[in-house]
């Protein structure tokens, strides 16, 4: 059965002088699976601290070649500086995907389901806000025959998880995945975490939902 899996680590480093402030590491794993034909297409243009890609994965009709859905996941992580505050920051990403990506994605643009997370958190020094790590993911799907469904299976204060799965007009899957972000920040000597902050929207292609957890 053609299986994709899509994996990116990132850390992100804010060095004060000679004190480590923040260290910020986020994992994306997605993995695909289905009797059906996969075609993942991947693009990078990550920046100074901040780790931007977008990857776009297109279900086809093994038999037929003629496309039964597509799924698109725009992913930022970022470390920025708050106030008068300066630090160095030093970014690494490292991907691993098999198998391997080819062509330009694109992210739907009229998707039937999407889903969109965004994950923060600041960094303070005597109790001021200093540095602010986030993880954004904007998942979008759009199924051009049957059906396609995204439901979040995971979510807190660590992990999300989407499940996704393309149907046909009568119910069954054709394909289906799961896309997992999972974040985990520490503060440095001197130096402590704010709150997890969420916020969260959601569009089922009937009803859009916006929350803020907190």
């Amino acid at each position: 059965m053609p299986t994709t899996n899509d994996k990116r680590l990132i850390k992100i480093t804010a060095n004060s002088g000679n004190v480590t402030a923040s260290t910020f590491d986020v994992d994306f794993d997605a993995a695909f699976d289905s009797p059906q034909s996969l075609a993942l297409s991947f693009s990078d243009s990550s920046s100074g601290s901040c780790d931007k890609t977008l990857r776009e994965l297109v279900v086809s009709d093994a038999a037929t070649g003629s496309e039964i859905g597509r799924t698109s996941i725009l992913f930022k992580v970022d470390t920025v500086e708050l106030g008068e505050f300066s630090a160095g920051i030093d970014r690494s990403g490292r991907s691993d995907t098999t198998p391997p990506p080819s062509g330009t994605p694109h992210q739907v643009r009229n998707p039937t389901a999407s889903n969109f997370r965004r994950w923060a958190q600041v960094v303070k020094q005597s109790g001021e806000n200093v540095l602010r790590n986030f993880a954004n993911v904007d998942a979008k799907s759009a199924a051009s025959s049957g059906a396609v469904d995204q439901s979040v299976v995971t979510n807190d204060d660590t992990t999300f998880a989407l499940r996704v799965t393309f149907s046909d007009r009568g119910g069954s899957a054709l394909a289906s995945g799961t896309v997992t972000v999972t974040t985990s920040a520490k503060a440095g000597d001197g130096f402590t975490l704010g709150p997890v902050r969420l916020s969260e929207s959601e569009d089922d292609g009937e009803v859009e939902r916006t929350v803020i957890r907190r």
